[in-house]
């Protein structure tokens, strides 16, 4: 891993953790969550953010493997989830691999992850604010979905028996999606 400006590069290609310094005293604590014009310079384009989400779920709630057609920057600012990343561009070295980081209030961590890689999370505290912005806006039929269980990408997921929604649970498997990779 190699880190430039708070900025941990991973071992997928484009996938960023970022790590800023956080300022406390007994009153609390003050941090950035990201700087553009570092993140900017890492990316070596701009991140334009057009939209904000935010999602509340409870413990063992998995959201994911969504593939959504924009970059986005996660942060989670209530309660701890582990992040999973899964490489699906299918000229990548490193297609089907995936990284797996904690994500809290505890750690200071944020996440950006580029367009076209699979995103997908499980809450391992009460509840969890999943927070991120987006380089475009949301429409229904703009994203791609794998199945979060499929045993060609392998998770070890945080949460056993997770609440998953029926959609999410319904997703094809990895080689249906990209045929030509197997």
């Amino acid at each position: 891993m190699e880190t430039s400006n708070y900025i941990i590069k991973t071992d997928l290609e484009g996938v960023y953790i970022i790590e800023r310094p956080v300022l406390g005293d007994s009153r609390g604590f003050f941090r950035e969550l990201y700087r553009k014009s570092d993140l900017d310079a890492v990316l070596g384009f701009t991140f334009d953010p057009v939209q904000t989400n935010h999602s509340r779920s409870q413990r063992n709630t998995l959201r994911g493997i969504h593939i959504a057609p924009w970059h986005k920057l996660v942060t989670v600012y209530n309660g701890s989830v582990q992040q999973v990343v899964v490489d699906v561009r299918t000229d990548s070295p490193t297609f089907g691999k995936f990284i797996s980081v904690t994500l809290g209030e505890d750690n200071f961590k944020s996440v950006f992850i580029p367009a076209g890689l699979g995103n997908a999370f499980a809450v391992t505290s009460d509840i969890a604010d999943y927070c991120y912005l987006t380089t475009d806006y949301w429409a229904p039929g703009k994203e791609t979905y794998v199945n979060y269980n499929d045993p060609d990408i392998g998770i070890n997921w945080a949460v056993k028996n997770p609440t998953i929604s029926d959609a999410d649970q319904r997703h094809p498997m990895l080689k249906e999606v990209y045929p030509e990779k197997f």
